[in-house]
């Protein structure tokens, strides 16, 4: 059944899930900035980054049977947390990301699933959709940042944030309606226990799940302030960080082309797993521009097509929800554990061996769980499901 959608309501989702493919980007993108004014060590930042992204994961079990209510109050926290960031103090920035990272979270959900429930005939179609448009506004966002950066500063940057999502929160409030097949269905609850279990899938699939969105907002959040300590250069830094989003988008872009393509999925598992541990080795081996630009591509053009094929092997187990959390535990802790070993240690670039050791263990372990992979179609990303 496929449910009609006006051209604006169609028009307005698809510019605000671009803005929350920035709002992921845009820490990352302003982190030399932030560092400066609020005057972070790097285990700060991490932490930052820690309750930014787990809030992130807990967004999304916040999606209620109402889906346009849920963007609604998604983007009012967006809001909420963009104009904190802007305004807040050294300690209540803490609280603003959170606050930032939930709306993320629970509006990426929320518009996934009133799109998918719109659109259940092509609904494959739909979500890939929405993962290149996400997409898109995460490679777009460090070219902006940092021209925004030249005129103003990272408060007019959030603040301008702020204003947009409070006016999709009131559009979604107002104009967007749930399909009826959207609102709560009758169906049989399950033991909280039983519906978390992470027994229902194999360990190894279980800690490689968390790889793939760790090194993903590891390496998009940190790659900014590494190369700025390495390079010096501003141009050098915003190409850095758009070359990680839009590596990330151009593969995501081809592997969506090959859905088709069932048995090709297994090789490009494996070169995906092997393109991302060559480009962290590339990038902390070699911090001249000449090595860290095209290693920086290689991460996030292997790290693309990755997680939606894990994913599409830990469906064939359950498809209870406990598998987009425990992704979002990676997402969350590793930026976190980057920024507390480079404290510890003094340098950003030993920092950025935690995501190297992660891309090296990934490598491992998908192999393996590779060979439990079926012929199925690819699904789509997390950034569309979560």
């Amino acid at each position: 059944m496929h449910t009609p959608q006006s051209f604006p309501s169609r028009l307005v989702l698809y510019l605000s899930f671009a803005a929350t493919g920035m709002g992921m980007a845009l820490p990352g993108a302003v982190l030399p900035a932030l560092l400066a004014h609020w005057s972070l060590a790097d285990r700060q930042a991490g932490l930052m980054f820690f309750l930014g992204w787990m809030g992130s994961s807990f967004g999304a079990l916040m999606v209620r049977p109402s889906r346009s209510r849920s963007i609604a109050a998604g983007a009012l926290l967006i809001a909420a947390g963009a104009l904190g960031m802007a305004f807040s103090t050294k300690a209540s920035s803490f609280v603003s990301m959170t606050l930032f990272g939930t709306g993320l979270g629970l509006t990426m959900t929320a518009t996934s699933l009133l799109q998918a429930a719109r659109h259940t005939e092509k609904r494959g179609a739909e979500l890939n959709r929405l993962n290149l448009i996400w997409a898109f506004g995460a490679s777009t966002c460090p070219t902006l940042a940092e021209h925004s950066l030249r005129v103003a500063s990272a408060r007019t940057i959030f603040c301008a944030l702020g204003i947009f999502f409070a006016a999709i929160s009131l559009w979604a409030l107002l104009f967007e309606r749930d399909p009826v097949r959207t609102l709560p269905a009758a169906r049989p609850a399950l033991p909280w226990r039983k519906g978390w279990s992470l027994s229902l899938w194999p360990l190894s699939l279980v800690v490689v799940m968390l790889l793939p969105s760790g090194i993903e907002s590891s390496m998009g959040g940190w790659i900014a302030a590494y190369v700025q300590r390495t390079q010096h250069a501003i141009a050098t830094t915003v190409t850095a960080g758009s070359l990680f989003w839009i590596g990330l988008m151009l593969s995501r872009t081809l592997v969506s082309s090959l859905r088709a393509l069932h048995r090709a999925e297994r090789v490009v598992l494996r070169v995906s797993l092997c393109l991302v541990l060559s480009g962290a080795l590339l990038l902390i081996a070699d911090n001249s521009m000449l090595g860290a630009l095209p290693g920086i591509f290689l991460i996030g053009f292997g790290l693309g097509p990755l997680f939606p094929l894990l994913l599409g092997i830990a469906l064939q187990y359950s498809e209870n929800t406990a598998i987009f959390f425990v992704a979002g535990v990676g997402s969350s802790f590793f930026p976190w554990m980057t920024g507390v070993v480079s404290s510890a240690s003094g340098s950003l670039r030993i920092g950025l061996r935690v995501p190297l050791a992660a891309a090296a263990l990934m490598l491992a372990l998908g192999f393996r769980v590779s060979k439990r992979m079926r012929n199925s179609e690819l699904v789509p990303s997390v950034h569309s499901l979560n």
